[in-house]
């Protein structure tokens, strides 16, 4: 007699089921596995929260100069004296000498001309405190206070991290400052720059016919312009022009918006034009509801994942765009700090190569472009639903 084989059941108690996992949460496990994505994402953050608090994390403010500095080597931070002494970390005070060399010319002459030098005087210490006193400022221009994170509270010499510009200011500090224009410029324009392209492009694709044409015309119309020429014409034409930074950099960021919408309108009507035969779109133009409300209630969301990776991935050039105007002294200007107008000193070779320091704000750029590049791939890769968890 046959046995009979038992199947297991294929219905299980709801309570043994485990839980379905969201969107969100899927996304955020498929981004978890970019390792570079996520480090990238730390370091952004670091940086944007360091220039949200520019005015304590920095010495001394931006305007701050002491024109006998000029030039300043980077302050080297010790915890041992000359006699071998352990002591908390300090730094001691940079002179600067001249000393007289004869150098020869080419018919054999002797000349005498002066070479300038910097040297440690070790004869006192300057130790380093936390949470010093120092110059006053304006947190976010409305709390006063005058409290910094990192200073010396001696005034017998001045605390120069990465060293001093020509002008005798911190590099460190301005570093700080300087990130208020550089990293923002990017999230003001895309500010700008989402709404208006997301709308056009989403009334391009689902009218089609001749809004679609006229749309579409204006689109490639802009798109044809010369983005890097046509700046350089803009800003040079308004160079006469008394404008102040702040004025300077919301042209700026004007300017970027208007040479940016084009190229995310041309990809939103793309997708647009896919998704609205969609029966979902078909079902609610069947129940009344208006082409603006079907547009934005079910056809943009359906473009949501594409714009966060195209915002993370477009920042890098308004960076770059802003750093290489202020590069050329057509952004914003000095005292004012801004990533680019901190590197106006390095276009000499003769200064880059006797102060190397003044590189920084170039290192600068470059690691937060090279990070929104990493953090924009673990997004891409994140809301790709064909990658496995």
């Amino acid at each position: 007699m046959a046995t009979e084989t038992k199947l297991p059941a294929l219905d299980r108690p709801a309570e043994d089921l485990p839980p379905p996992v969201s969107s969100g949460r899927k996304v955020w496990r498929r981004f978890r596995r970019h390792k570079m994505a996520v480090f990238a994402m730390w370091v952004l953050a670091v940086l944007y929260f360091l220039m949200v608090f520019a005015d304590f994390f920095a010495p001394y403010t931006m305007t701050s100069v002491d024109r006998t500095r000029a030039f300043q080597p980077p302050a080297a931070i010790h915890l041992r004296d000359t006699k071998g002494h352990w002591h908390m970390p300090f730094i001691y005070n940079w002179q600067e000498t001249e000393n007289l060399q004869s150098l020869f010319s080419s018919t054999g002459a002797i000349s005498a001309a002066p070479l300038s030098g910097w040297h440690e005087d070790t004869s006192r210490r300057y130790p380093l405190h936390l949470f010093v006193h120092g110059e006053p400022y304006k947190l976010w221009g409305l709390i006063p206070s005058d409290l910094h994170f990192i200073g010396i509270t001696d005034p017998g010499t001045r605390f120069y991290l990465l060293g001093g510009d020509a002008s005798g200011r911190d590099l460190f500090s301005r570093l700080f400052f300087g990130a208020r224009v550089s990293l923002t410029v990017g999230l003001v324009a895309l500010a700008i720059v989402i709404p208006v392209g997301t709308v056009l492009g989403g009334i391009a694709g689902y009218f089609g016919g001749a809004v679609d044409t006229v749309l579409s015309w204006i689109i490639e119309t802009v798109l044809a312009f010369p983005t890097f020429y046509l700046l350089l014409a803009l800003f040079g034409a308004t160079y006469k022009w008394s404008l102040s930074s702040t004025q300077r950099f919301f042209l700026i960021t004007i300017l970027l918006s208007f040479l940016g919408w084009a190229g995310l309108a041309r990809v939103i009507r793309g997708m647009v034009l896919s998704l609205r035969s969609q029966e979902y779109v078909e079902a609610s133009r069947a129940a009344g509801a208006s082409h603006l409300w079907v547009i934005i209630k079910h056809l943009i969301p359906q473009t949501a994942s594409w714009i966060v990776i195209s915002i993370s991935l477009s920042i890098p050039g308004y960076i770059y765009a802003e750093s290489f105007l202020s590069l050329l002294g057509l952004g914003v200007q000095p005292p004012d700090a801004s990533w680019g107008n901190m590197l106006q000193p390095a276009l000499n070779v003769s200064d880059l190569l006797m102060h190397p320091w003044m590189l920084v704000p170039g290192v600068a750029i470059v690691v937060t472009t090279v990070a929104w590049n990493f953090f924009g791939d673990g997004l891409r890769d994140a809301f790709d639903s064909k990658t496995r968890l």
